[in-house]
């Protein structure tokens, strides 16, 4: 493996121990909650890893980094980063949604390289854009819903504090997803092709499995 494969996997794992360490030190005080939390994160940080023993692929480092910190920065601010730092919010929302949009970005190239679908770079950017818009929208909904279970939200605090703080979310999502699509499309033309490939492949050969 090179230097930056290395790197950038065992920051991958430190990320996933600490959503699996801190559901354990929840769970040994007594937060069942908290802790049944981070390890639905943990798991779904290794969905890369799950995949790639189904469908007998190796997911490029980045793509698992990208997913591993999208949970692990999000439950640190469930620890109290939320409260402790005044932008953490705007940050964290931002950060997630760019990497959400990057993930939508790479489901479409994928789908098209793979041949099940037929698109150009335009459309790929305005499907980016609408993917990551509709998350972030159900992101919002199941704050609505957690603020609206009384343990959950007196316990825990609450997720959306306002209307503006909604609104503001929904418009780190869109912003999120116009940068990442016109980068995305940036970088398709301008990075040679066997970069591409690498990164993209093993998205296009689950997309071929029928």
């Amino acid at each position: 493996m090179k230097i930056d494969e290395i790197v950038g996997l065992g920051f991958t794992w430190l990320l996933r121990l600490f959503l699996f360490v801190t559901g354990i030190i929840y769970l040994i005080y007594g937060d069942p909650v908290g802790f049944t939390i981070y390890m639905f994160m943990f798991i779904l940080s290794l969905l890369p890893v799950m995949l790639g023993q189904l469908y007998k692929i190796t997911f490029h480092w980045l793509a698992q980094l990208i997913l591993a910190f999208l949970f692990a920065v999000h439950m640190f601010g469930f620890l109290g980063a939320y409260l402790w730092f005044p932008f953490y919010d705007d940050l964290a929302h931002i950060l997630g949604s760019a990497m959400l949009a990057f993930i939508g970005f790479a489901i479409i190239y994928a789908m098209n390289y793979a041949g099940k679908i037929r698109v150009n770079l335009s459309m790929m950017g305005i499907f980016t854009f609408i993917w990551t818009m509709a998350i972030g929208a159900v992101w919002e909904i199941m704050e609505f819903i957690w603020d609206n279970i009384v343990i959950l939200s007196h316990e825990y605090g609450f997720a959306q504090n306002s209307l503006f703080d909604t609104m503001s979310d929904l418009s780190l999502d869109a912003t999120a997803g116009v940068c990442v699509a016109l980068f995305c499309i940036f970088l398709i033309k301008r990075i040679e092709k066997k970069h591409i490939k690498g990164f993209f492949e093993p998205f296009a050969k689950i997309v071929q499995r029928k």
